[in-house]
Parts: C-alpha cells; structure tokens; sequence
C-alpha cells in the first residue's frame, strides 16, 4: 500500500493518492495504530474534496469517525459522522443510484447513535437508531434493517430495559433467516444472549451464546468466534463452572492474540481475572487484571479501564490490601465521572463506602454511601437505594448515631414493604429494633423484634403474609 502511494505521487494521481490513503488508514486502523489511521484518513479526506469525489469523501469521513470512537474522542467522531450525514443527503439528489445513497445514509446515521450511545446519551442513540430504521426500511434494505434493529436493541440493553431489547433482537434474528445471513443471524443470538443473561435467565443465555458460537464457526469468522467464546465464558462462570469458563476465555485470548486484536486481548485478560477472582485466586486475578489495564490504557478504552480499576480493586481488597484498593476504587470512581457514567459511578461509591466500613472507619465510608442513595434514587435503582440505606444505617449505629441509623432503617423497611420483600422487611425490623434500643425507645424496640421474629417464622415455614 505504501508503494501505491509512491506510485500515485509519481504520476500525480490525485484520485490514486486518495484511495492509497484510504487503504492505509483501514490498515493501520485494523493494527490499532490510530494515530497513523488518522494521518491517512486525513490526507484522503484532504485529496476526496480536492477531487470533488463525495464518495471518497464521505468514505473518509466515515473512518475518521471510527477512528475517533475507538480513541474516545467522542466529540470528533461525531463531528465526522454528522459531516458525512450531511455530506450524503446535499448530494442525494444529484447521485445516480438514490437507493445506495439511502443505504449508507442509514448507516450512517446509525454511526452517529453508537457515539451517542458511547457517550452514555442513550435517548439520542435511540432517535438516530429508529431515523436509521426508517431510512433503511423506506430503501427496502433488510441488511441495514437489521443493522438498525440489532443497534436499538443494544440501545435498550443499555437503557436496562432488556423486555424491549428483546423485542429487537427478534427483529434481527427474523431478519437475518429471511436473508440466510449466518453473520447477522449470529450478532441477533449475542444480543438475545446478553438480554437473557442481564434478566437473570443464564440457561437461556447460554442456549443462545451457543448457538453464536455454531454460527460463528459455520461462517469462520474468528472475530466472531472469539466473542462467542468470551460470552459463554461468562455464562459458564455464572453457573460456577470456573474451570470451563477460564478454557473459554482462553480461547477467546488465543483467537485475539492471532488475530493482533490487542482491544480483544484486554476484554479477555479482564475475563480471565474475573474467573480467578470468582475462584478464589486473587493474586491470579491481579496478575491478568493489570494486563487488562495495561492494554485498556493502550487503546484508550476509558470504559474497560474504569471496570478494571474496579476489578483490580475487588482482588487487591480480597488479599487484605485496602490501601492499594482504594487507589484503584478511587481511580474507577474518577473515570466513570469522567465517562458520565452514573451505574458506573454509584459501583464505584458503594465499594468505597464497603472497603471503609470493612476497616472500621465508618465516618469515612458515610459520604460514599450518601452519593450512592443519591445516585441509585436518580437512577430508579431500588435495589441500590435498598443497598444503601441498610449501609447507611449501620455505619450512624457503629458511629453511635442511633437516630440517624433509626432514619435511615426506617427507610430500608418502607422499600422492603414497597417490594413485599419479606427477608428484607425481618433483616430491616431487626436492625431498627437495635437502633430503637441503643436510645431508649424501648417500646418501639420490642415491637420491631416482634416483626422480625413473625416474618423469620413466615419466611421459614413458607406462609404468605
């Protein structure tokens, strides 16, 4: 490609010059060498508008936004894709094949919603994702179609609302056995997958991360093998079966290390550290943890290197080192700010609320777990907001702060009842019968025990209350 490129000046082929850019770009960019990527993918863009050629011109727009995305530049790539969006539709009515133009303005459109969705503006994604849908349905391209479907399901996946990701998925997959196209038939069983596994319905998730992997294998696609293999991992690491679940990840480390995919061999690495952690074998866990991070760092992936500082910090505080897990809560706390990333953000505050309060220093952990009920009612987390209320109300009675520890418990039963949680409404009737004792509200005190002894017994033999 290079020599192209000598050849194309020789001559003072603009237009070969261009497309010799646009080779390298993709070729550098397929080795992660992004900054080079760029360098070309400028100069093409440069010589595209030079030759008047939109195509081009669109074509290096389009790869400068992949560029962009993949060293989190966020605000460039979609500069880059808005530009090539509008580039395509003032020269749609002068192009002699609309349906094409049509066809890469869905996709790109469709780029713009998955920066919005990296940016952790899902309401955006989804709006581009459903003008892609349009325009690819209106081309009569069902390759697009499902390109949109599959993209709007991850929106939603991302939204936590996995009912509807579902719905889209199916699309995909209706879509993909009406083209015959193994390819997208295996992207609709990933998506499937992932929704199965985040509603709690692991033996579905693996039924459909199988059949990923068959798809994968009957198109050998190694790409897509490797991420078969790593979703299967992680379904077999939540049935417990570690064993299985590191050969897995193996294989997916393997594939990535063959393929010089070095974004690839961090998600493994990170994998890899999970199952050890997951077995018990922390300093192992560090070990592919900090490999993960390394590479993370690398590839400019801020979002894997805020869960790695999280996982790394899990593992060092598993080993009893809790200043070298603070550093690493702390870091996953500051990055997930940076990323917007409130889910992120309220992990991170709850495990430094807990990494305090397990070392006794409870006045410490207390604005952790402040921001953290904050973050999860902001979130419509009721699970964390449960979390933290019970944490908060612990650390006040250690602290002897028995009136805020009965206000904060008071809190933790009023959303157990809201559940019908009957193990979390006698957990929340004990603790506040404590609290209730420690200031004399002796009255109160023995009538939170009772409750607690009537759900216990309920809870024990079953009754409904």
């Amino acid at each position: 490609m290079q020599q192209d490129l000598v050849v194309a000046k020789q001559l003072s082929d603009v237009s070969g010059e261009c497309r010799a850019h646009g080779n390298l770009g993709s070729a550098f960019f397929s080795k992660g060498a992004h900054k080079e990527a760029l360098t070309s993918h400028r100069y093409q863009l440069v010589l595209a508008m030079k030759c008047k050629d939109t195509g081009a011109a669109s074509a290096a727009l389009t790869s400068l936004g992949h560029v962009y995305a993949a060293t989190g530049d966020y605000s460039n790539a979609l500069a880059s894709h808005k530009q090539c969006v509008d580039l395509l539709r003032q020269n749609s009515s002068s192009s002699g094949d609309p349906g094409k133009i049509q066809q890469q303005e869905a996709r790109e459109v469709g780029n713009v919603g998955s920066v919005y969705l990296a940016m952790g503006e899902f309401d955006r994604a989804v709006e581009c994702h459903m003008e892609s849908l349009k325009i690819a349905a209106a081309a009569d391209d069902k390759t697009e179609e499902a390109r949109a479907y599959s993209n709007l399901g991850s929106a939603f996946h991302y939204k936590r609302n996995y009912e509807q990701a579902v719905v889209y998925h199916n699309h995909v997959l209706r879509l993909a056995r009406e083209l015959e196209d193994k390819s997208v038939e295996g992207r609709a069983y990933a998506g499937l997958g992932h929704a199965a596994r985040c509603m709690g319905d692991s033996a579905q998730a693996k039924v459909w991360h199988e059949k990923q992997l068959d798809m994968a294998l009957a198109t050998r696609d190694k790409v897509a093998e490797g991420r078969a293999c790593s979703n299967l991992g992680i379904v077999y690491q939540l049935f417990g079966d570690h064993d299985a679940a590191l050969k897995l990840h193996q294989a997916h480390l393997n594939i990535a290390r063959n393929l010089h995919d070095r974004a690839g061999m961090g998600r493994a690495f990170g994998n890899i550290g999970n199952a050890y952690s997951a077995s018990g074998y922390y300093e192992q866990a560090v070990k592919y943890h900090k490999q993960e991070l390394t590479i993370s760092k690398e590839v400019n992936d801020r979002a894997s290197e805020a869960s790695t500082h999280g996982n790394l910090a899990v593992a060092y505080q598993a080993l009893g080192m809790h200043e070298m897990a603070l550093v690493h809560y702390h870091s996953h706390l500051n990055v997930a700010r940076e990323l917007k990333d409130s889910s992120g953000e309220a992990l991170a505050l709850c495990n430094l609320g807990s990494c305090h309060s397990s070392r006794g220093e409870f006045g410490q952990a207390v604005p952790f777990f402040e921001n953290y009920l904050m973050l999860s009612q902001e979130l419509g987390d009721v699970e964390g907001e449960v979390r933290a209320c019970h944490f908060l109300g612990y650390a006040h009675y250690c602290l002897g702060n028995y009136r805020e520890a009965v206000r904060y418990y008071d809190q933790d039963l009023a959303l157990a009842r809201d559940q019908q949680d009957r193990m979390n409404m006698g957990r929340a009737y004990c603790n506040l019968g404590l609290a209730h004792m420690a200031i004399g509200n002796y009255e109160s005190a023995l009538e939170c025990q009772k409750y607690f002894l009537g759900k216990w017994a309920s809870e024990q033999s079953g009754e409904k209350m």
